[in-house]
């Protein structure tokens, strides 16, 4: 017969087993969501979007890095768009908006050089960040989990 403390330690085990078990069903149940990838993507494009605003207020980076920032972003926004990837190269060109010191001639220039769907795209997404930005300071997403974990 089993005794008191062998009896926890099964119960611990299988406590344990079950936790996992369920660990295991709700990940391949929320992976197996057609839209895991786009919620997820949209949940680190957010979270950047965030960051990038409250370091663009924060005097902690130097005007050197700031500008190596930019420019980063400048360049991996074109390349990107250039190889077909369009949402992320504006993606990219957003991070470079939000870190400029004069956005809207950065703006300008991009309306200049950008095709006219690629720059309103941009513009949709800048105001749809914006707006989930206001709306929610912490953004939770379905399962009730922060955006910023």
């Amino acid at each position: 017969m089993i005794g008191v403390p062998g009896t926890f330690k099964v119960l611990a085990a299988l406590s344990g087993m079950l936790f996992m078990g369920y660990c295991v069903y709700f990940d391949k149940k929320r992976r197996g969501d057609p839209e895991f990838k786009r919620k997820l993507h949209e949940k680190r494009h957010q979270r950047t979007f965030r960051a990038l605003k409250t370091s663009r207020s924060a005097t902690h980076m130097s005007n050197k890095e700031i500008e190596l920032y930019f420019q980063n972003q400048i360049q991996r926004g074109e390349g990107l768009i250039t190889n077909g990837d369009i949402e992320g190269g504006v993606d990219h060109l957003i991070n470079a908006i939000l870190v400029c010191s004069q956005p809207g001639k950065l703006l300008q220039v991009l309306q200049n050089t950008l095709p006219m769907e690629v720059f309103t795209m941009m513009l949709i997404k800048m105001h749809a960040y914006e707006s989930a930005e206001r709306s929610s300071p912490v953004l939770m997403d379905e399962e009730g989990v922060s955006a910023l974990e």
